[in-house]
């Protein structure tokens, strides 16, 4: 899809959630219009929709490719929970992961699941009920960039995260929320 589509889940008998389905995309990096969908909605925090955590849908059989989203959407500081999809496929093509050293390398919870035929469901709404806690570490090295600019644009715009503020510096143009002044204040 090209939009996002919104939906309520019951997760528990005490919670109910508004689940946002993004479309698929390998980057915060847009290139078409549905990864430009995803790259707004991230990068909007002041946005009544903006999401208080993610769980980021990975192809299990094609990991490294989609671990680039996963550390993009985490040095954004969202809480993520990385749910594992399609392992009956990687399992078939001997692809063998493990899940325990994943789960310490990258400080979140993993689900494993089969969007397929169900399996998984309930305990990643297990971990959706959970209150998910990452790491204040980042992926990305923010002294290789220009600190005093990020400084700046968070100062300017009250956000406290280095990789949202290096967005909006660098791909400010292409974020559609901003207003015409915002945009000539990063510019």
């Amino acid at each position: 899809t090209v939009d996002k589509k919104t939906g309520l889940s019951v997760i528990n008998q005490h919670l109910v959630a508004e689940i946002i389905d993004l479309p698929g995309t390998y980057s915060l990096y847009p290139k078409s219009l549905d990864e430009q969908v995803v790259f707004d909605f991230l990068n909007s925090p002041k946005d009544v929709n903006y999401p208080d955590f993610l769980v980021v849908v990975v192809d299990m059989s094609n990991l490294k490719r989609n671990l680039l989203l996963f550390t993009q959407v985490r040095d954004l500081g969202f809480p993520v929970i990385l749910a594992l999809n399609m392992l009956d496929l990687a399992k078939r093509s001997g692809n063998k992961t493990d899940i325990e050293a994943l789960k310490k390398e990258l400080g979140v919870p993993i689900v494993e699941i089969n969007a397929r035929t169900g399996e998984g469901v309930d305990l990643l709404k297990t971990a959706i009920s959970c209150p998910v806690h990452n790491p204040p570490s980042t992926f990305l090295n923010f002294s290789e960039f220009n600190p005093a600019l990020v400084n700046e644009v968070k100062e300017k715009f009250s956000i406290q995260n280095n990789y949202l503020a290096l967005q909006l510096a660098y791909r400010y143009r292409d974020i559609e929320s901003l207003s015409k002044n915002e945009k000539k204040i990063l510019e």
